[in-house]
């Protein structure tokens, strides 16, 4: 795209102000003052009316219309120069906005697709009267409007408005891919994601599609897919639901009685409904990061679980006696430092293989012993460690871990002679250390 320079006559900052003390609110124009004393002191290009076009690119020189703009396609700014300026005095209509600079509108903007703000912090997107838009991606970028708004989706944090948009997504929720970088995913579902700018941007050029189906929360979109795959006949056997700001399990999760793998990690949910009990199927549950102070009995007897995280849940301090009746348990990843002593209810798992023990901070030999005798109680148990943190000195008692065919040791920091002894105290090969 390239930026047309006759969109307006050179005029002097001073003769086009006069236009702009005219319109818009006073709190509007005061935003205006600062970033004109700033640009305009070369002059301007001054559009007298309204602007109708397939697209425009601002840059470098301010361009102000003293009527309305109407694009069918791309409203872009920051062309050729560090700040680049554009003000319109009427209303403002695009497909879609790509602001890295500043842009003033004194009276509605009402934008069919996506507005995207990226800048530094120092740049805003300033609009006297209300927006409408479909989603609003705010990268650093102020966006700050004075009427009504009237949005879906925001991405983002910097908008400054009286009312609300409708729904708040990560990129990944809100975004089709090649519009975002994915930073994190669970086995099933991007869990943490980033704008990808030049993707974005190419997506926005090239008129192609870059919003998701946002209709559905990211949450109803990941339970629908499961039931669309089982209505094909095909085999859904995995649901991630992290970090989606969960209060409870959604009921209609409990209807996938084929689900297999079911990942809740760090939500806001404080109790584990009962019904967990009718997911028969589940082989793979995590519950890591949440504020759990128990298990309910139900998710205790689960025939088929074989695989339980509850990493990171600072306030669950014991396991319930009900868990002994987790007959194919296989593998168990433990808050070390939340538990009050070693869960005795583990001795009696019958196919307890791998147990990991995490956050090891200021624990001390004494604490760190109990779990190590604990360990030397579980007869199936071939596979154990000890994960994060650091510690001073191991335990004195060691042997109870020689019987293990593997003890991994990951810890940030553990003197180097404690680690030796360690080793000493194990058969060959039996020590790894790290992750």
């Amino acid at each position: 795209m390239v930026e047309k320079q006759d969109w307006g006559r050179d005029a002097s900052a001073q003769e086009v102000w006069a236009h702009v003390e005219a319109v818009g609110t006073p709190g509007w124009r005061h935003e205006l003052a600062s970033w004109w004393r700033g640009v305009s002191e070369k002059g301007v290009l001054f559009h007298e009316g309204d602007l109708e076009a397939d697209s425009l690119v601002i840059g470098p020189r301010p361009l102000i219309v003293s009527g309305s703009v109407r694009l069918k396609g791309l409203l872009e700014d920051g062309h050729a120069a560090d700040h680049t300026l554009l003000v319109v005095l009427g209303d403002l209509e695009a497909e879609n906005v790509a602001t890295f600079s500043a842009m003033f509108i004194a009276g509605n903007v009402r934008i069919r697709g996506l507005l995207f703000g990226d800048s530094y912090g120092d740049d805003v997107f300033c609009v006297g009267g209300g927006l409408k838009a479909r989603a609003l991606v705010e990268q650093h970028h102020h966006l700050r409007v004075l009427g009504p708004l009237d949005v879906d989706v925001l991405v983002g944090d910097k908008l400054t408005a009286t009312e609300k948009p409708r729904r708040k997504l990560e990129p990944h929720e809100a975004l089709l891919p090649g519009a975002f970088t994915v930073e994190d995913e669970d086995e099933s579902d991007v869990t943490d994601s980033t704008v990808d700018r030049k993707g974005l941007l190419t997506m926005l050029r090239a008129g192609n599609p870059l919003l998701a189906d946002t209709r559905l929360g990211p949450v109803e979109k990941g339970i629908a897919a499961v039931k669309e795959q089982a209505a094909r006949g095909e085999k859904a056997t995995r649901l991630g639901l992290a970090q989606k700001k969960l209060r409870a399990i959604p009921e209609e999760v409990f209807s996938l009685t084929g689900l297999e793998s079911l990942n809740l990690d760090t939500n806001d949910i404080t109790e584990i409904s009962p019904r967990i009990g009718e997911l028969q199927a589940l082989k793979n549950l995590s519950l890591e990061s949440l504020p759990l102070t128990t298990l309910p009995v139900e998710l205790c007897r689960l025939p088929a679980l074989k695989k339980l995280s509850l990493r990171y849940c600072n306030n669950l301090t014991r396991l319930p006696d009900a868990f002994g009746e987790l007959e194919a348990l296989e593998e168990l990843y433990l808050d070390a430092m939340a538990l009050e002593g070693f869960p005795e209810v583990l001795t009696r798992l019958p196919r307890m293989k791998k147990l990991w023990f995490w956050r090891f901070f200021k624990m001390t030999p004494g604490r760190v012993q109990v779990l190590v005798d604990g360990i030397g109680r579980m007869p199936t148990l071939t596979h154990a460690g000890f994960f994060q943190g650091e510690l001073s000195a191991l335990p004195g008692g060691l042997a109870p871990l020689a019987r293990l065919k593997q003890f991994k040791l990951g810890l940030d920091r553990v003197p180097e002679p404690e680690v030796k002894r360690l080793e000493a105290a194990l058969p060959p090969g039996r020590l790894h250390v790290g992750y």
